[in-house]
């Protein structure tokens, strides 16, 4: 390879780790070849001799990230066990999550081409998901693929206060998992045990002396708790409670937790 050939080389990954910070800060529709220029440290005139077009310089960057996506999804191991390895791959990636998440850019062509990205990885995650046995017959495999990108899409959202202990959560358990531990999930129990509730939602905790409001969701849990219950009896109590499906019972339990976990450190 010649040094100028090295040079070029480098140059183009200037400008695609360049977009890659954009992707990930959910700016592609503001995407300019100015701000490409700036990001990156290469000029415009260098930029427009490696990429005739803003829109060239797109595509190259889309089909780089979509190859390695791809490349995950491939080497993505079978069962539940492969679910796991894919989510924290994702997890440890901004670039890969923004590239399921991030709002499009603009330009019909690129649109399409993400959309069918994202619509083959959602494929691709339903055929694992009905591959994988021991899910239980409560759940639809589209229920539980629709959930798994909700929660992914929870946890690369910068606009979620509870971003952090999605990614913490997701890390270590798949969003449907009954198996995952009511210990990991809420406080000490004996810490929940102690606390003062009423039917208004008022919740009192006299360790920490801090005060806040729980909804109809929360109160029910935080009652449960102080009854013993695990994360299964939770789930089942729930969805009858509150006439929902069990992968919406989990999804509204485990985003209270979270809140909880903060409320009560």
């Amino acid at each position: 390879m010649t040094a100028k050939t090295a040079i070029a080389k480098e140059r183009c990954r200037q400008v695609l780790r360049a977009i890659d910070r954009i992707a990930t800060a959910n700016a592609l529709p503001f995407l300019t070849t100015q701000r490409v220029a700036r990001e990156s440290g290469v000029s415009d005139g260098v930029l427009f001799r490696h990429f005739a077009t803003k829109d060239a310089m797109l595509i190259a960057w889309l089909e780089s990230r979509a190859e390695t996506l791809q490349g995950l999804l491939t080497a993505m191991p079978d069962g539940s066990y492969g679910l796991h390895y894919l989510v924290q791959c994702l997890l440890r990636d901004d670039v890969l999550l923004a590239l399921l998440f991030a709002d499009p850019m603009q330009g019909s062509a690129l649109r399409q081409q993400l959309d069918a990205l994202r619509e083959q990885v959602a494929q691709s995650l339903l055929v694992r998901i009905q591959d994988t046995q021991g899910h239980g017959e409560d759940y639809l495999p589209s229920a539980l693929r629709d959930h798994l990108l909700l929660s992914l899409y929870r946890a690369w959202n910068l606009e979620n206060p509870q971003r952090a202990q999605q990614k913490e959560l997701l890390m270590d358990v798949l969003p449907w998992e009954k198996s995952a531990s009511t210990a990991a999930l809420f406080p000490d129990s004996e810490h929940v045990k102690q606390l003062a509730l009423n039917d208004s939602g008022f919740v009192f905790d006299p360790i920490n002396g801090r005060s806040f409001t729980a909804n109809a969701v929360g109160l029910f849990v935080l009652r449960a708790l102080q009854k013993g219950a695990d994360m299964e009896e939770l789930l089942d109590q729930a969805s009858v409670q509150f006439e929902v499906d069990v992968v919406t019972a989990e999804r509204d339990i485990t985003e209270f937790a979270a809140q909880l976990r903060k409320l009560l450190a």
